[in-house]
């Protein structure tokens, strides 16, 4: 089984994936799928509003993250590196969220016409490169969001359906944070 170190861009993938799919997340909820400190979650949490993925605050009387119930907002005041890393973010937040491929066609029947998870990228990001469009499914596939190519039926297959995982596979080793890549953590 491979294992991999996650970097700063799986962990705050991963947190969103945890935002995403709750309306109220403690910080045991968080803890035991990304087992990371307070003050990185602070920082994380103020990355993914920074990047206009998450508006939420911390309710005392839930002792739990809500969300705000205000629509998330993109720092326009975001300047160089940190601005490319935050539209990366929400690149990739918008692939977990919105890519979608033909489930019910067959390379026999239907040929190049097939709708795969390809097309719909470059659909979503019309001006991508085909090294982005690579880099973004490595990134899917580092934190879960299988995208495999089947040389069987010549097309990109992903991951199927949208749920909440309760468990990433992700664990500290020396005071870094793993992840292995098996099927049972990912979606």
């Amino acid at each position: 089984m491979d294992c991999i170190q996650l970097n700063a861009t799986d962990r705050q993938l991963l947190l969103y994936d945890i935002f995403m799919g709750s309306e109220q997340i403690s910080y045991q909820d968080i803890t035991s799928r990304l087992p990371v400190g307070r003050k990185m979650i602070q920082r994380d949490r103020k990355v993914l509003t920074d990047a206009g993925l998450i508006c939420v605050r911390y309710a005392r009387k839930q002792r739990a993250y809500v969300h705000a119930g205000q629509e998330p907002v993109f720092n326009e005041q975001a300047k160089g590196k940190y601005r490319m890393h935050l539209v990366k973010l929400r690149r990739i937040a918008a692939l977990m969220t919105g890519l979608y491929m033909d489930t019910n066609s067959y390379y026999e029947d239907d040929g190049d016409d097939y709708y795969s998870c390809k097309t719909s990228y470059y659909e979503m990001f019309p001006d991508a490169t085909e090294r982005m469009r690579q880099r973004d499914f490595e990134q899917l596939n580092r934190i879960g969001y299988t995208i495999r190519y089947d040389n069987t039926d010549r097309r990109y297959k992903m991951w199927d359906g949208c749920r909440l995982r309760e468990a990433f596979g992700v664990y500290l080793e020396h005071g870094k944070l793993m992840r292995c890549l098996d099927t049972k953590y990912d979606l």
